[in-house]
This record gives structure tokens, sequence and C-alpha cells, in this order.
């Protein structure tokens, strides 16, 4: 995953305010991706080369750091890998951000290979990530327009896109699954991966970069300058669920609301005779929050997330995933002895969350525990991401649920279905992408 964040300042005056909505709107993305950090900064005469490096926001790119950058235009990267690239064309230049997935990866690779091209800082063919690849593809063209229109042609997959240019601030989505958030304040215009860093930054919400938009922030303002035909548009169900911030408003549907939602329809369509819903946290907490307030059932959270631990999902290393699981929930024995809880989480992949922590309820008293998932069985490794590699890592590709449940534990396990989530996103199955549920 990758949050993307771009900023086009009217003044080259202001570096300290400017400064601190940059770093703001990068810690605020924080949670999208740990392992990356990079800066990229200019104007209409310059671009710098940018800054990467390994870690977090605050560590790396201090406030401090970043009011000391001139320029008009700026965007910054958290990722898996190393953003924003930069590359040198005849459009004059580009730094580039990317969030998405290349399926037909190898086959563009050959194809740039054959040709002659070559790939800086990496050795071998399997090493060149997507974003390298990508700001090839669009670096190649005479314009970022036709660079983005010779990008769709060419890859499957999807995309999201900021780019920093002598023109201002690009940002181009493909078919939707990946969102880009437009903001604004006074001599201030703003791009994001999530609405989350506009909040405190007291930036206002202008609108999203539409599924085949390009857009382009410069200092006159916002604007519209391509949109391609692209179908079938396919919404991220799993912004929703999952990957956004609670705070977010993703495609004009507040996050946290979609989650109460789930969690409500939780509740109606599977009840249950208990003494406490609790989440896993952090993902299962508005979603539990719903399901108490429909059932009826008093929230209380038996584990507490340490505040220094990171997302068990997004590590690609399974080892390091497993390890994060393990140590990231702390359980308070005294909630939990004696009581029938209700365990809301936002999926089961692996089941390695959720067979932890019955487990441990179970060793520290719980007289029951049920499950409820706030999205259905995953059946097969999404082709947009690239946590999950292969179909057989999800659990329910393995055996059927009434197996799960007895694997996992529990004394009751429920899903979420697509009809629940058409309700409570607002979006009907036709525009959400739905391919790892079949």
């Amino acid at each position: 995953m990758t949050g993307m964040f771009g900023l086009v300042s009217k003044k080259r005056s202001g570096r300290k305010l400017r400064g601190r909505d940059l770093y703001l709107g990068m810690y605020y993305l924080q949670h999208r991706a740990q392992d990356f950090c990079g800066v990229g900064w200019g104007d209409e005469k310059r671009l710098n080369q940018p800054l990467i490096h390994k870690g977090f926001v605050r560590e790396k790119f201090p406030m401090e750091r970043l009011q000391g950058l001139k320029g008009n235009f700026f965007i910054g990267s958290v990722a898996t890998d190393r953003q924003p690239l930069p590359e040198v064309s005849q459009q004059g230049g580009l730094i580039l951000g990317y969030d998405g997935n290349v399926i037909n990866h190898r086959k563009l690779m050959k194809g740039f290979m054959r040709k002659g091209k070559t790939f800086t800082d990496y050795c071998n063919p399997g090493d060149v990530k997507d974003t390298a690849l990508i700001s090839k593809i669009i670096a190649s063209e005479t314009s970022f327009e036709q660079g983005i229109e010779k990008l769709i042609e060419k890859i499957e997959g999807d995309f999201a896109i900021v780019s920093l240019t002598k023109q201002g601030v690009y940002a181009a989505r493909g078919w939707g699954r990946k969102p880009l958030i437009l903001g604004e304040k006074e001599n201030v215009y703003a791009v994001s991966s999530e609405s989350n860093s506009f909040i405190n930054t007291n930036m206002k919400i202008v609108g999203d970069v539409e599924p085949g938009e390009i857009v382009l922030l410069n200092k006159e303002g916002i604007h519209s300058v391509k949109k391609f035909d692209l179908k079938p548009i396919k919404y991220g169900t799993f912004e929703w669920i999952y990957t956004a911030y609670p705070t977010s408003v993703i495609d004009g549907k507040s996050v946290a609301q979609v989650r109460m939602s789930i969690g409500k329809l939780l509740a109606k369509n599977y009840p249950i005779d208990a003494d406490i819903v609790s989440p896993v946290p952090n993902s299962g907490r508005w979603h539990a929050i719903g399901y108490a307030q429909e059932s009826g059932i008093p929230y209380e959270e038996v584990f507490s997330r340490y505040d220094y631990s990171d997302r068990s999902f997004t590590p690609r290393d399974q080892a390091l995933r497993d390890f994060e699981a393990k140590t990231k929930l702390i359980p308070i024995e005294e909630i939990i002895k004696g009581k029938r809880i209700v365990l809301i989480d936002d999926s089961i992949v692996r089941g390695t969350q959720i067979l932890n922590q019955s487990e441990r309820l179970k060793k520290l008293g719980a007289e029951e525990v049920h499950a409820r998932i706030a999205c259905p069985p995953l059946m097969y490794a999404c082709k947009y991401g690239k946590t999950t590699k292969k179909d057989m890592d999800c659990l329910a590709r393995r055996m059927p649920v009434s197996e799960i449940q007895g694997k996992l534990g529990l004394d009751s396990l429920k899903y979420a279905t697509v009809e629940m989530l058409e309700e409570a996103i607002g979006y009907s199955r036709e525009k959400l992408c739905l391919s790892c549920w079949g």
C-alpha cells in the first residue's frame, strides 16, 4: 500500500505553515505503509532530487526539516517501496508517487528490456518495482496526459498517481480501486490518498479525483484536464472495511459510518445472547460500535492495542505478520473472565489473528467466544494488492465456514454478506470491487 500527498502553495512565503501542512499530510497517511517515506519539491523552474528514507515520517522528516524546503510544489509518499521516484524525460522531468498493482508487470518489463531501456538502482529484472515501471511509461510520452493514456492502454491492474512536475502537481486515477481526494484552504491546494490528511490542516474537501480523471493542481487552482471513459469502474471496497483511517471520507462515504452500518447489519442478521461486544482493535472498533448499538449488548474492549505496534496485515513477510498479530494486543483478564464475548473483526484472511485471540480469551476464562466478521469469506488473493500472495493463503479457500469455526475455537462464526456491504456503503455490487470474494 501507499499513501500520497500533494501540495501547491500560491505564495512562496509562509514556509513554516507550508512545511506543517506537508508534514501533517504525510503523517496522517502513515497507517497505509511504514517501510519508506519520501518528499519531492520544486517550482516552475526547477525540480529537486527527492529525499527518500526507510522508516517513519516523524523520524525522517520532522516538521522543521520540511519547513526548510523552498518552492511552490510538493509531494510526499509513505510506501512499501522507495517513493517518490524521479524521471527525466522530454516532458522536462517528473517525480512520481504511485499506489496500485500492475498485474502484467513481467510482460511490460520484458518489453522495456527488449527496447534497451534501463532502470536505475536495480540489478535484477525481478527487483524493478511497479513505481519504476509506471514512471518509465508516463515519461516516455511528450506530456503527462499522454503518459497516463499510454499507461491505461498498457497495464492490467489499477492505479492512483500523484506526480510533481514544473507545471504543478498532477493527480491521476485508474478504474477506482485506489482513492484520491482533493482539498483546499486559503492559498493552498492539496490532493491526498485519504481526506484524513485534511482535517487537522484545516482544509476542506473539494471532491474526489474521479475514476479515469487527470487533475492538475497549480497556483491558479484545481483543474480537471482530462477524463477517460474507463469501464468497468470498481471502487475499492476494502478501503471502507479496513484500509482507510476511520475519520476519512472515501468517494463521498464516511469510513466510520460505513463500518458502523456493517456492524449494525451483522447484529440484525446474526443476533446472539452475550455479555460483551468487543473489537479486535483497531480495525474492528467501528464495526463493533455499530454491533453494540444495534444489539444493545454493552461495548467493552477486552484487548488493549499497544500504541507502538504496527498493523499486522501490512508487513510483506508472513513471519513478521504473525509476530505482529501475537504481540500487538494485550488482554484485560478482569473483563474477560466468565463473560460471553462477541468478537468483531474486519476480516479473516489466514486466520492468524482470530485464532490467537480466541485461544487467549478461552484460557483467560471467557465462557463463550463468538466472532462476527465485517466482510464475506475471502477466497482469492487480491490482484490489486500484494500482501496476500496466493489464493491458498486464504483460510476460507481451504475449508468451509463450519470447519473454520472449529479450527479457530469459536462458539459461533458469521460473516457479512455482499448484500450487507452494498447497503452499508451505498453502492451496488456492480460498482464495488469484489474480486477477492469471488
